[in-house]
């Protein structure tokens, strides 16, 4: 008796000594708590038909289980058949048994791996070219159902994944394409095959949310776009002994009436092969990268001297580039500098021109219109004799008054070419007092602004006594001028205003319409700059030389309107009485 029960303890040490943990890599695709809770069962079933070894999970990601095999943490794996050939390259494995479906009632069909393009059901897109500029959704650049498989499909029908549309890879679980979908996140998903039904089945989401954007008719119930290709496998790695790799293998063909997963033989790589080669993922492919880096650790010291050279060559490219680029900008200044000058000898001349011309017409002038004068007034004496109230002899005076008023035009244009009156004149002695009030009234129905569209309202601000001393139709003018102006630019308010302080009269015209741009406001009295079609450019340069040659200022700046609107606002200032002597004030702003 004591020698049996020693037998037995010596037994059990021995088996203790043999037994061990067997880590069971299983790849996560919808998450570690669903990849825990979905095969627990396989664990249990080894644990309870080995008693004597102890089978534990190990939820794993694609590149989880790359390294976790290269660490020889896992004993045994539970993947996809591409990860399987990815892996297998490196570190052989042992396929053991493949997976069946579980979405047939008698688990016959080997191939259920695919991929589905899905779409929202509401979606505009109905064909691949659709997702054109698009945001696409996927689970990892190497994942099979999650991508691959989706990838060459829609290769296949004339796209490039990679330049045509945007890619979004989520990582797993893969449960979070779905809902990025639904949510609208992403216009569409590619996804294992079979996962809308599941989730579907689970009650997470509703599959008549969604709609396939290529579907392929095939022996299982699920939406798919693609070919199908070999279930999951269970696979064992090196260390595994070939003894427990022959249990675990008999176990899982063993009839199970439960509700576990049906296995049967290891399905051929072939198929899955093929396709990674078709893009460019099988590990056998040469890679262009590897072997640029294993030539680069051969040729270390030739790639340091071209590098040294290229190094040298660009610190030279650099020094050149600055020192032209630096050159160019000199260059350039003094162009700006040359076309400045060439512009301002351009405007001399014309103004030179101009002022000439000027000159002559209004010598030419002169003449026509003093007789003209003389006419009307000898007419009118001749009328006057015969009958007081000649009804000719109002329109005799306004003829003569009008050729009076021409003629002081012209005197005016000869003060704006720099010329005085000769000093026995009658223009030289002409100038008058100019009541403000009534000449802008006079001016403004001498323009017919009343009749103007769009329509413009005059708001006078003038105290009716003040008065200036200045040629005549000098201030008419100028003020024709500028009214006018405001009118062409649709103006809809005009508001004059003037006021009087130490000897000289400051007179403000506001309009709204619109105001001038930076660079007009920053000179405004270049000549022949013009924004009006059929304009000269030469109406404010006029202007501003007249004020200039009666010792006054023009300034021009932009303003808010009362009613909100911006507008320009021109200050002419000028002395109470300009001096006889007074002679023609230069202002370099005219240029």
């Amino acid at each position: 008796m004591y020698f049996r029960v020693l037998a037995i303890l010596l037994y059990l040490c021995i088996s203790a000594a043999h037994a061990r943990d067997w880590t069971i890599g299983v790849l996560a695709l919808r998450g570690d708590a669903q990849a825990q809770a979905h095969w627990q069962p396989l664990a249990d079933r080894l644990n309870q038909q080995l008693p004597d070894q102890h089978f534990q999970l190990l939820p794993l990601d694609l590149n989880a289980m790359k390294t976790a095999v290269a660490q020889n943490r896992i004993d045994f794996l539970l993947t996809n058949p591409a990860q399987y050939v990815q892996i297998d390259n490196r570190y052989p494995l042992r396929w053991l048994v493949s997976l069946r479906s579980s979405h047939e009632p008698d688990s016959t069909s080997r191939n259920v791996i695919g991929s589905v393009i899905l779409v929202r059901a509401d979606s505009d897109i109905h064909s691949p070219q659709g997702l054109m500029g698009k945001g696409v959704g996927a689970v990892s650049p190497d994942a099979f159902g999650g991508y691959l498989l989706g990838y060459k499909a829609l290769r296949d029908a004339g796209l490039q994944p990679e330049q045509d549309f945007q890619l979004h890879f989520s990582g797993f679980p893969v449960d979070a394409l779905i809902y990025l979908l639904r949510d609208r996140a992403i216009s569409a998903a590619i996804v294992p095959t079979c996962l809308l039904e599941d989730m579907q089945a689970e009650g997470l989401v509703h599959a008549a949310d969604f709609r396939p954007l290529l579907a392929k008719q095939t022996a299982i119930p699920c939406l798919t776009s693609t070919e199908l290709y070999p279930n999951w496998s269970f696979a064992a790695l090196s260390q595994v002994p070939d003894k427990l790799a022959d249990s675990v293998t008999r176990i899982l063909l063993s009839p199970d009436s439960s509700k576990n997963p049906q296995w049967g033989a290891a399905s051929s790589t072939s198929q899955v092969e093929s396709l990674l080669r078709s893009v460019n993922q099988h590990p056998q492919q040469p890679q262009i990268w590897q072997q640029m880096t294993d030539w680069a650790q051969q040729h270390r010291l030739l790639i340091a001297a071209i590098g040294l050279i290229l190094l040298l060559l660009g610190a030279n490219h650099i020094w050149v580039a600055f020192l032209v680029r630096r050159r160019s900008r000199q260059l350039e200044q003094l162009h700006q500098q040359l076309r400045s000058r060439e512009i301002a000898l351009e405007q001399a001349q014309r103004l030179s021109i101009l002022g000439e011309m000027a000159s002559g017409f209004a010598h030419e002038l002169n003449q026509p219109l003093s007789a003209i004068q003389h006419y009307a007034e000898g007419c009118a004496i001749r009328l006057q004799r015969e009958r007081a109230d000649h009804p000719l002899l109002p329109i005799l005076g306004q003829i003569s008054h009008q050729a009076q008023r021409g003629a002081d035009t012209i005197a005016n244009l000869r003060l704006w070419v720099g010329k005085q009156p000769a000093p026995n004149s009658a223009a030289n002695h002409s100038a008058i007092d100019q009541p403000l009030h009534a000449l802008l009234s006079h001016i403004w129905q001498l323009l017919g602004a009343e009749r103007h569209q769009p329509p413009c309202q005059l708001q006078l601000d003038i105290d009716n006594a003040l008065t200036l001393h200045l040629p005549p139709t000098l201030l008419d003018q100028v003020l024709c001028n500028l009214i006018t102006n405001s009118l062409q630019a649709g103006a809809r308010q005009l508001t004059c205003s003037a006021f009087q302080q130490a000897g000289v009269v400051t007179l403000i015209l506001q309009d709204d319409a619109g105001g001038l741009g930076a660079e007009q406001l920053s000179q405004p009295f270049i000549p022949f700059r013009s924004t009006k079609s059929d304009g000269l450019g030469l109406g404010l340069v006029i202007c501003q030389r007249l004020i200039g040659s009666q010792g006054g200022h023009l300034t021009l700046l932009n303003h808010l309107a009362i009613n909100g609107k911006m507008g320009l606002q021109v200050t002419l200032t000028l002395p109470l009485n300009p001096s006889k002597e007074l002679t023609f004030v230069t202002n370099s702003s005219g240029g």
